[in-house]
Order: C-alpha cells, then sequence, then structure tokens
C-alpha cells in the first residue's frame, strides 16, 4: 500500500482547520468565562471526538512544543505560519513512518 502525502493540500487543510476554529472563536469577557469553568469528563470527551483525526493530530504535536491552540491564536501571523509550517512537517514525517511501517518498512514513493 502506497500513500504519497500532498504536503501543500495537507498543509492548507491544517490552516483552514485553524482559521475556522480562530474565526468562531474568543471574545474577551466570554473566553474569561469559559476559561473559568471546569469541562467534565464527559464534556472533554464530546470536545475530543467532535474533531478531526487531523484536528487531533495537530493538538498533539502542538502539546508536545509546548502550545495550545489558544496560544497560537495569540501569536503573530508570522509565528503563527512558523509553528504551522513546522507542525506540517512533523505530521507529514509521522504519515509518512506510518505508511512506512504499514509497507513493512518500505518507504513510499
Amino acid at each position: 500500500m502506497n500513500v504519497k502525502i500532498q504536503s501543500d493540500a495537507l498543509k492548507a487543510s491544517m490552516q483552514a482547520n485553524f482559521s475556522a476554529s480562530r474565526k468562531s472563536g474568543d471574545s474577551g469577557f466570554q473566553a474569561a468565562l469559559e476559561k473559568a469553568k471546569k469541562p467534565s469528563a464527559a464534556q472533554e470527551l464530546e470536545e475530543y471526538m467532535s474533531k478531526s483525526s487531523t484536528e487531533r493530530m495537530v493538538d498533539m504535536i502542538l502539546k508536545g512544543m509546548g502550545l495550545t491552540r489558544e496560544d497560537l491564536a495569540t501569536k503573530s501571523p508570522q509565528e503563527q505560519a512558523a509553528i504551522m509550517q513546522k507542525v506540517s512537517q512533523i505530521l507529514k514525517q509521522k504519515m509518512e513512518e506510518a505508511t512506512a511501517k504499514l509497507n513493512g518498512g518500505t518507504p513510499a514513493l
């Protein structure tokens, strides 16, 4: 099974997901109120399950970098672009590793 990763399409998808989540996002007082509430385990699970697999992977990579989507939203557009480029590279690498594992250790061409 060979899977060719289209990094431009992957990057565009991740940026679209981030932009959509940012546009729907936080407005001052409402954001502070939401952060003050501690979500229940059921709410956390529901939020997690509502995310796409790409969003989940991006969140995991950001967490590994010591960031959250909220942290990312506070960065300048240039910093956001640089961080998302790094996330894209890591995601591509992980997908290539998974593909190689599925192919019995043979990297996809």
